[in-house]
């Protein structure tokens, strides 16, 4: 299960980012979301996904650590996002991406898989709100006669 939700958020996050490169002129934010953004949710949500079969004790401490840099991550590109604040919508995505942050941080700490994938869940909705509001769908096209 939590495969598959790893696997959903990274299409919908490529997807957005692909779209955002298209769509989105602004360079900046898809700076921060290139460089922090994206990066720190896939790590994150690796912490709390289902561990590799044969996982060693080693790999796990790496999986964890990588989910707590994640986290960490998410927090300091949600404060980046909010300097290039597009109004109040914005701020409550942006807001919710470093409350959130902050609990991975604190479950990927503790090792507790259950509260990082509920946390990853509210992770997913910054994520996927923001791209439905900010980004535009694209172009419908006319029907083929």
């Amino acid at each position: 299960m939590r495969v598959r939700l790893l696997i959903a958020a990274t299409l919908a996050l490529g997807a957005g980012a692909a779209m955002a490169q298209v769509m989105n002129h602004d360079l900046p934010v898809q700076k921060i979301m290139a460089a922090e953004t994206n990066p720190g949710a896939l790590a994150f949500w690796a912490g709390g996904n289902d561990p590799p079969e044969d996982e060693s004790k080693a790999e796990a401490n790496a999986r964890w650590d990588e989910a707590v840099k994640g986290a960490q991550l998410l927090q300091t590109s949600g404060e980046a996002l909010k300097a290039h604040s597009r109004g109040v919508a914005w701020n409550a995505f942006s807001d919710l991406m470093i409350a959130t942050g902050k609990e991975g941080e604190a479950a990927a700490k503790a090792r507790d898989a259950e509260k990082a994938f509920e946390v990853g869940g509210r992770v997913y909705d910054s994520c996927n709100g923001c791209h439905k509001t900010y980004i535009p769908p694209p172009p419908r096209q006319p029907p083929t006669p």
